[in-house]
């Protein structure tokens, strides 16, 4: 992509770019930083990125991608264990004070991973980004290109599917 039709594309699309990091991360210096981010991808495909239509779906993957990766970068921040009142420490060691109460918990968290990835794709897109990345169905339907009824709808079905595997 030639350097005017790249402005020209970032430019159109930035705010549309901005919305969707922003739903993501919910934080605008953040988002702005997601954007960037992407556009300079973008940039760095050069001609492998031929038309405007194209240069839009990449740069949205990208910009969702970019901003799914902040978001988990920012969970994965630990606290010293010094900040941590010392009150605390009992309530968060007490589910590893059961062992048999965590074999069963991991035993059912493996059946349910089992069972997901049974799914259909667009079923077990709707899971991750609901329940384990936190997203609402309004963000998704975002990221996807879809309503967010269409979502709920995906999300209800999963639920529906994960049910009838689990009985199994």
């Amino acid at each position: 992509m030639q350097e005017q039709p790249f402005t020209q594309t970032a430019t159109r699309l930035r705010p549309r770019l901005m919305a969707l990091a922003r739903s993501i991360l919910r934080n605008d210096e953040e988002a702005a930083d997601a954007v960037q981010d992407a556009l300079v991808l973008l940039w760095r495909m050069g001609e492998r990125v031929q038309t405007a239509d194209e240069a839009e779906r990449v740069v949205m993957r990208i910009t969702r991608n970019v901003s799914l990766n902040k978001q988990k970068r920012r969970r994965l921040q630990t606290t010293p264990l010094e900040s941590i009142a010392t009150d605390a420490l009992p309530a968060l060691t007490a589910r590893q004070q059961n062992p048999q109460e965590a074999m069963e918990r991991q035993e059912r968290e493996r059946s349910i991973d089992r069972a997901i990835h049974q799914l259909p794709t667009a079923q077990q897109a709707a899971i991750f980004l609901h329940y384990m990345d936190g997203l609402t169905y309004g963000q998704i339907a975002a990221i996807r290109g879809s309503t967010e009824a269409a979502v709920r709808m995906t999300a209800a079905r999963a639920k529906e599917h994960l049910i009838k595997i689990l009985k199994q």
